[in-house]
C-alpha cells in the first residue's frame, strides 16, 4: 500500500511510521543471527556443489536464499509453514509483480496483451 499511495499527508505519516517502527536500526539488527544462519547454510550448499563439481543455478539459489531469509524473519521457523506451500505463493506473486508488460509502456497494444490472456486462463 505504501508504494502505490499518492503523495500527501497520509503517505508522509505512513512513511514516518515505517521509518520509526519497522525499518529502524534495532529492528534490522535483531534479525542479524537469522540472516547469518541462512547465509551460512547457503554458503555450505555452494561448497558442497563445488566439491561434487555440480552445475549450480545461481539465480535459483539466490531466490531460495531470499525466500528463506524473508520467511524466517517474518514468520519465524519456516518448517511450521511448509504445509501452506508458501514457496509457490511467493513465486506466483513475484512472477505477477515482476513480469514485464508491454502494454504498460505502449497502451494501444493492450488489446494484444498475451499476459492478460495467460493469467485469465
Amino acid at each position: 500500500g505504501i508504494a502505490f499511495t499518492e503523495l500527501g499527508p497520509y503517505w508522509r505519516s505512513v512513511r514516518k511510521f515505517c521509518n520509526q517502527q519497522l525499518f529502524n536500526a534495532s529492528k534490522i539488527e535483531s534479525f542479524a543471527p537469522t540472516r547469518k544462519e541462512v547465509l551460512a547454510h547457503f554458503i555450505e550448499s555452494l561448497k558442497e556443489a563445488a566439491v561434487a563439481k555440480e552445475v549450480v543455478n545461481i539465480s535459483k539459489k539466490v531466490g531460495d536464499l531470499n525466500e528463506k531469509m524473508t520467511l524466517k524473519m517474518i514468520l519465524g521457523p519456516v518448517k511450521k509453514y511448509e504445509e501452506f506451500n508458501l514457496k509457490e505463493l511467493i513465486d506466483e506473486l513475484t512472477n505477477l509483480a515482476g513480469a514485464f508488460n508491454l502494454a504498460d509502456f505502449v497502451p494501444f497494444l493492450g488489446a494484444f496483451d498475451l499476459q492478460v490472456f495467460c493469467l485469465c486462463v
